[in-house]
């Protein structure tokens, strides 16, 4: 029994200043290194869309997003609903001539750069948050006029 404190001992004397180099290397990474700034801006959205991209700024969202059906949409409404920060409200500019028919294959930029009232104003958020909002793109069929929905989210940090 007295040989093995003694094996165990000199393990410690050996190899303890390693395990504890480990251990403050660790610490200092787990301070330094914030998993939260490796967040990167991307949108997804349901079929018949496909998120192309989206560019967040503190007075405005861009979200651009592609029809990947294989017949013409008419988008009557985009929507954009934020679950963080919970300052931010920005609301869609209205779009020309209240829809817009998108070809396929062709990419639509959706600005989201307003307040409710419609005036131009900052949208609540400030330069390194990290923004997730769920966007909501209305729209009809080519001759039909049921209305139909893509939803997704938008996710990123404020430029």
């Amino acid at each position: 029994m007295k040989r093995k404190g003694q094996a165990a001992m000199e393990f410690l004397m050996t190899y303890g200043w390693a395990i504890l180099a480990a251990i403050i290397v660790i610490g200092v990474l787990a301070i330094y290194f914030r998993p939260s700034s490796l967040v990167t801006n991307q949108v997804v959205v349901t079929a018949p869309f496909y998120g192309v991209g989206v560019t967040i700024n503190a007075t405005s969202i861009l979200v651009e997003a592609k029809n990947n059906g294989g017949e013409t949409i008419n988008v009557t409404s985009a929507t954009l609903v934020f679950n963080s920060p919970s300052t931010a409200a920005c609301v869609g500019v209205p779009l020309t001539e209240r829809s817009i028919n998108i070809n396929p294959g062709v990419a639509q930029v959706f600005h989201f750069t307003t307040n409710a009232a419609g005036t131009a104003t900052p949208c609540g958020m400030t330069k390194g948050n990290t923004v997730n909002a769920d966007i909501t793109i209305s729209y009809t069929g080519p001759g039909g006029s049921l209305p139909l929905q893509s939803t997704g989210t938008v996710s990123g940090k404020v430029a």
